[in-house]
């Protein structure tokens, strides 16, 4: 009886343990999309995010190497439906990779993606999707607004912003690998769904619903902006 109740004590502790440590990696990816928000070369991010069917945000995403290096980062997924503009989500995930060439150093930064397409967003939606390959990923444009000849959502279905907060020389995370954080999901929503499931029914809540607010109120200002200069 007594080990009984120890074994159920030890269980309900690793549960809340696992859900606090969820609940802060969405609270995490919030403060790394402020940060972007507040920089003053963001407005190309914002009208990418306009456009988009979704956003990828890994608040924390290392990079260590000398010739080979490896990368790893924990974040979520956020869907928008471009019909109803609502947004689903958190879908909980995983990146991993190894890359070699010219880099050198550590980084820890914050790696937002941009997805522009169906196409992109399925990959999320799989367990397992390598970025890069048959479905494009660019650095994300910087700037105040995006340059008027180019249409940026044809050209890539996916685009990659990096917040750094250290050192590293070579920051392409094309070839990378993402993977569905079954566990994490699991913890935040009380059972088992899958990502399909979670980016088609759930809409955004509580810390993931402060992001898309975010998102929603810089896409509105920049919209203002541009009434008041036309």
């Amino acid at each position: 009886m007594k080990k009984s109740i120890l074994l159920t004590l030890i269980t309900l502790l690793f549960s809340f343990s696992l859900f606090a440590a969820v609940e802060n990696t969405v609270k995490e990816a919030r403060f790394a999309v402020e940060e972007l928000l507040s920089k003053p070369d963001s407005g190309a991010f914002i009208q990418l995010v306009e456009m988009a069917e979704g956003i990828v945000i890994f608040p924390t995403f290392y990079k260590l190497g000398y010739i080979i290096g490896g990368q790893y980062g924990e974040g979520i997924v956020l869907r928008k439906d471009s019909e109803t503009g609502k947004w689903y989500g958190p879908s909980f995930v995983n990146i991993y990779g190894l890359s070699w060439g010219a880099q050198i150093g550590v980084q820890s930064a914050g790696l937002i993606l941009v997805v522009m397409n169906e196409n992109g967003m399925e990959g999320f939606m799989d367990n397992n999707f390598t970025l890069g390959g048959s479905i494009g990923i660019s650095a994300g444009p910087l700037g105040r607004q995006l340059s008027a000849d180019i249409d940026y959502k044809l050209q890539a279905s996916i685009y990659s912003y990096s917040i750094t907060k250290g050192f590293y020389a070579g920051v392409s995370v094309e070839g990378a690998y993402t993977r569905v954080d079954d566990n994490s999901n699991e913890a935040y929503y009380g059972k088992p769904l899958s990502p399909k499931q979670i980016l088609n029914e759930k809409e955004v809540d509580n810390e993931a619903k402060q992001i898309v607010e975010l998102l929603e109120k810089a896409v509105l200002e920049r919209q203002l902006k541009e009434k008041e200069t036309t």
